[in-house]
């Protein structure tokens, strides 16, 4: 055979490496556009209820543990759609309302709760109040450092980490903030429709969510 004929596997490397990136962009793409185009835009170009963050703020590397300790990355969790709130572990009323309002969406997603995750990002050392750990069960629960998160998280001025609630989407980006104090009745419309207008965008396989910690049992009298 003419050596002048015989194809380098190295030669068609770069071309079929270009071929899986287009169509990876070609995929891609259109989900991303989906997410931030007319999904809770009105005409002006706003949500109708919280603040569309922009531009785009991907998850960092996060120095996040478990409850047992154990390092965990929040990109894992891509595929899903993220509620994320920041809290002490002693967990006060406002802290508590936030995690109920929490559940409360997730319960109102109806069969799409599979693709919603519940995140307490917990912000010191001290112990989980037991007396959330029923209320909250789902939630996954992690030590993170509040300078961290603060570098990332945007804040209002003079608002701080516990308050708000931010929205993760399944491409791994910050792209939605309900304000401290936000008002449940308004925000849970734009976090449903945004479920609804990506039921046909779901990832081939989603992380299993690392367990929460039970309620101790109630003592017997």
């Amino acid at each position: 055979m003419n050596a002048a004929t015989v194809t380098s596997p190295t030669r068609g490397a770069p071309r079929r490496r270009l071929a899986l990136w287009m169509l990876a962009l070609a995929v891609l793409l259109p989900a991303a556009a989906t997410l931030y185009v007319g999904l809770v835009q009105h005409p002006g170009g706003k949500p109708p209820y919280g603040q569309l963050l922009q531009p785009q703020r991907p998850v960092p590397q996060l120095h996040l543990r478990t409850l047992d300790g154990k390092a965990f990355d929040l990109r894992s969790l891509n595929g899903y759609w993220l509620m994320l709130v920041a809290a002490p572990a002693a967990c006060d009323e406002a802290c508590q309302r936030l995690l109920f309002d929490m559940r409360q969406f997730y319960l109102a997603s109806g069969n799409d709760q599979y693709r919603v995750a519940r995140v307490w990002l917990i912000t010191d050392d001290a112990q989980v109040n037991p007396g959330v750990l029923a209320p909250a069960a789902g939630t996954v629960m992690l030590r993170a450092d509040p300078a961290e998160l603060r570098r990332w998280l945007p804040l209002a001025h003079g608002e701080q980490l516990q308050g708000p609630m931010w929205l993760v989407d399944p491409l791994g980006n910050l792209m939605l903030r309900f304000p401290s104090g936000f008002d449940p009745l308004k925000a849970l419309p734009v976090f449903s429709k945004l479920l609804y207008n990506t039921q046909s965008w779901k990832a081939r396989k989603l992380q299993p969510l690392p367990a929460s910690p039970r309620a101790p049992a109630p003592r017997n009298p």
